[in-house]
This record gives structure tokens, sequence and C-alpha cells, in this order.
């Protein structure tokens, strides 16, 4: 019980940290290239639908670049499914590069404006972990520029998060 609290007062309280980078396991390469394989899979379907939509005039916009979210003053997190086919895809084509885009909520920008960019480097420092090469990362502090939810007093879990955006060559 007293270690749970010690967790919890480690992210809500001045320490703004969540997870040790060097606790973090590199995830294995054949894990990361299964799930890019199977998201590839979906990928083509999707596709394949969404053309079929489109010459029947409906518009629709799929995307398989999920962000990863944080809880609140915490620039890192120990579970990064999220990452794994970003990951995978780029290990199997060296062409592809990606962009991290770290975002906070209302609440956290007043208090550690530059909690945003410490959660996009954070995930940069995954990538690189499991073998990207850091010339392929671009990073985009977007604060709170870009909320998913709308602002409340207590802050809002949506806008705690870093975005992908897939940068092919």
């Amino acid at each position: 019980m007293i270690i749970s609290l010690l967790f919890l007062a480690s992210c809500r309280g001045t320490k703004y940290n969540c997870a040790e980078l060097k606790s973090i396991e590199k995830i294995p390469t054949e894990t990361l290239i299964k799930t890019a394989d199977s998201i590839s899979e979906l990928r083509n379907l999707v596709w394949k639908e969404k053309e079929e939509m489109e010459k029947k005039g409906i518009m629709i916009d799929f995307s398989f670049e999920n962000p990863v979210f944080f809880e609140q003053n915490c620039n890192s997190k120990s579970e990064l499914k999220e990452t794994y086919h970003i990951i995978g895809s780029m290990i199997k084509h060296e062409k592809i590069k990606v962009r991290i885009i770290g975002n906070s909520d209302s609440v956290e920008i007043e208090n550690k404006p530059n909690l945003s960019l410490e959660r996009a480097e954070f995930i940069k420092a995954i990538f690189i972990k499991n073998g990207i090469e850091k010339n392929r990362i671009e990073i985009l502090d977007a604060k709170y520029d870009r909320p998913f939810g709308p602002k409340m007093e207590s802050g809002n879990k949506e806008n705690r998060r870093v975005d992908f955006e897939i940068i092919a060559q």
C-alpha cells in the first residue's frame, strides 16, 4: 500500500516521472515486426474499403497511429504497445521516418511547460532503444496547441499524449 502511494505521489508530485527509461526493456524485434505485419494487413483491407467508399462519394479517413496517453504530470510510462507497429514498420522499411508530437493538458502546461517535449523525447528514446536511428525521428513540441478534448479545470487525459505522423520518403 505504501509503495503504491509513493508511486502515485511520484507521478502527481514534483518528480514528473512515472517510469525510468532504463527499466524499459528492448522489445523483441520479432514482436515488433509481427505487429507491424498485422497492422499492415489491416491497413491494406481498410484502404481497399476506403477506395470503394470513395467511388460511391463517401469520404473516410483512417489512422492506425494511435496516440500514447500519459498520466497527469508524467513524462514517461512503461506500457508502450501503441508504438510497436510503428517501430516494426521502421525496422522493415528504412525509408520511413516518424514525427513524434508531444502534447500536454491545460493544467500541465501552466505548471510544467516542458512536459510535452519531455514526453516526445521519452518516446524518441524508446524508438532509439529499439534500433531506430536518430536521423529518422523528428520531434515536435505542440504543448497545448493541438487539444483533443475540452479544457477542464483538472486537465483532460485526451490531451496528455504523444501523437505520431509517418513520413515516407
